[in-house]
């Protein structure tokens, strides 16, 4: 790799937050929302993180920044992105990935939302099909009802 061509440090820390906010939260998690320069995030989890937030807060715009601008201008500053639970399941942790390389991120999930159903449920997740709603309309979920 030339010198003008340095690979960017691990800048960007993608937090997965549940509803207990940061009573859920490990002691990482806690230390990279302490420390980070920006945190983004939707209201309700800015709301959760308060009291440890130091740095700039900025909620996700309306409508959503698909393309992560705000998010990709900070590379190389310490940045947070919280997201709800599990930040690989239908999150923004795969639209963020799609834009940062690996070695530039730390992802710290949290349950995703099928996990706690199925924990609630007793469900065994490998015989769970999971599908999105998000965005899409609720008749594609109809084809997949069925008894059991």
């Amino acid at each position: 790799m030339s010198k003008n061509k340095q690979p960017k440090p691990q800048w960007l820390t993608i937090v997965g937050i549940g509803e207990d906010g940061v009573a859920g939260l490990g002691d990482e998690a806690k230390q990279h929302i302490a420390q980070a320069e920006f945190i983004f995030g939707g209201k309700r989890h800015l709301a959760l993180v308060a009291s440890l937030a130091t740095g700039e807060s900025r909620a996700w715009p309306t409508p959503f920044d698909t393309e992560m601008g705000d998010v990709l201008a900070r590379a190389g500053k310490r940045t947070c992105v919280l997201a709800s639970g599990d930040p690989f399941f239908h999150g923004v942790g795969v639209t963020l990935a799609r834009k940062v390389k690996p070695e530039q991120m730390r992802v710290l999930p949290a349950p995703s939302s099928l996990s706690l159903a199925a924990a609630r449920l007793g469900w065994a997740l490998q015989d769970v099909e999971a599908i999105s709603l998000h965005g899409h309309a609720i008749d594609l979920v109809r084809p997949l009802l069925h008894h059991g």
